[in-house]
């Protein structure tokens, strides 16, 4: 019986990727990458109760940030229209090592297009497999250069299972399916989406008890869950989604167990549970919409959220726009540092392609998280190269870019979500 337990307890949580210690930083030491050097007293004070986090998120609901449960049941031909022209493809991309031919791209846009009547019906879909949301209705990859596998242009996001999605079109081959998820639109392989009733899609969407994932990874029944994905509990078990051969979502239930990896309801909004959650992607690898069973730096900041009830918006942009702030764009340095060493821990910072989290000052230095793709390096004769180093990394705000100027100089917005 021991034996049984342990293999279940292995197969229900078992976080499937060891992270890699960061790189350190410029001015930063080993102790700034342990969380306990970060956390105070006061950061255990609850921020916002829940009824304020439900406002917060009603105010940021906008044209990506959907309310789910109270989306038409049907959709116009035009605005579906309009959601598909919102891509567009760029023709000086690579495909499998090739130029992206015309032809190829008109193909892709005529299939995305497909049939489109004048009213649509909506369908209710659960995910049920970690999935990718793409641009186009297709799996390949297109790139900026032929030699590139990080930065596929045509991935918008990973899903994961369990995740509630408004069906709104079908491509011509009938292979993919145009959904509208919380934060997001986009094409997903209709075979990792099982069709259901509004109903039992409710139960996803608004479930009365749930489980939200607070480790980086965790593997469930042979379903990998990222951070904040969430479980629905139906008498004490959780809801794991499944497709049947037909096509439908069959919800299977299996034993809950809570601990540092799942956590029963949200955390509580508190600044140390903020950094507690962005420590857990140290050292992860970075991955660009999802890539690499991984995050990118509005990915990253926006899972952060979510575990303590915050719905950000999936992008940077977004994100920036979304919430009160600190505009920051004609500020000198002294005033920009002013502004950043009042923020609370956990707040955003924002450049124009980049979000950071900031964790406090040591040393007169501020310093922050983020996943970055890569950072400058100055020689001696002054030259600056850029570093790829593709990873959640602590720097300080002085951290050089890419192109030689310091990202403290390249902050449009410090945001304080409270």
């Amino acid at each position: 019986m021991y034996r049984i337990f342990l293999l279940v307890c292995l197969m229900l949580f078992s976080a499937n990727l060891a992270l890699a210690s960061s790189t350190l930083m410029p001015n930063t030491t080993l102790a700034m990458q342990n969380v306990q050097f970060w956390l105070t007293p006061e950061g255990e004070k609850i921020v916002a109760a829940p009824e304020r986090i439900v406002a917060m998120n009603k105010a940021m609901l906008s044209d990506t940030m959907c309310d789910l449960a109270g989306f038409s049941a049907t959709v116009s031909g035009l605005k579906l229209k309009e959601y598909l022209a919102h891509y567009t493809i760029n023709d000086a991309l690579y495909v499998n090592g090739l130029p992206l031919s015309e032809t190829s791209a008109l193909e892709l846009e005529n299939d995305a297009v497909g049939n489109i009547n004048s009213n649509n019906p909506v369908k209710y879909g659960v995910v049920t497999i970690r999935s990718n949301l793409r641009t186009f209705p297709t799996l390949a990859g297109a790139f900026e250069t032929p030699e590139d596998t990080h930065f596929d242009m045509w991935q918008e996001t990973a899903v994961d299972p369990g995740e509630p999605a408004l069906i709104l079109h079908n491509n011509a081959k009938g292979n993919f399916v145009f959904v509208q998820l919380k934060s997001y639109r986009g094409w997903l392989p209709r075979n990792q989406v099982a069709v259901t009733d509004k109903t039992t899609w409710l139960k996803y969407v608004e479930p009365r008890e749930f489980a939200v994932v607070t480790d980086r990874l965790v593997n469930i029944k042979g379903l990998i869950y990222q951070m904040v994905a969430k479980l629905p509990l139906s008498s004490g078990k959780f809801l794991v989604p499944r497709r049947s051969s037909q096509g439908y979502l069959v919800s299977v239930e299996v034993p809950a167990n809570f601990n540092d990896a799942v956590h029963k309801g949200y955390l509580p909004f508190t600044r140390n549970n903020l950094l507690r959650m962005a420590f857990k992607h140290l050292g992860a690898p970075y991955g660009w919409g999802g890539m690499e069973n991984s995050v990118d730096c509005s990915a990253f900041v926006q899972d952060v959220y979510k575990t303590v009830g915050i719905q950000l918006p999936r992008n940077g942009d977004e994100q920036e726009t979304a919430f009160p702030g600190v505009n920051m764009i004609s500020l000198n340095r002294e005033e920009r540092i002013r502004i950043i060493k009042a923020l609370e821990p956990g707040s955003l910072m924002f450049t124009p392609s980049h979000v950071m989290l900031y964790l406090g000052e040591k040393n007169s230095r501020p310093y922050m998280i983020h996943t970055a793709g890569s950072y400058g390096e100055q020689d001696a004769e002054g030259n600056i190269s850029k570093n790829r180093i593709m990873q959640t990394i602590i720097s300080d705000v002085y951290l050089l870019g890419g192109s030689g100027t310091i990202m403290l100089l390249k902050m449009t917005k410090a945001n304080n979500y409270k």
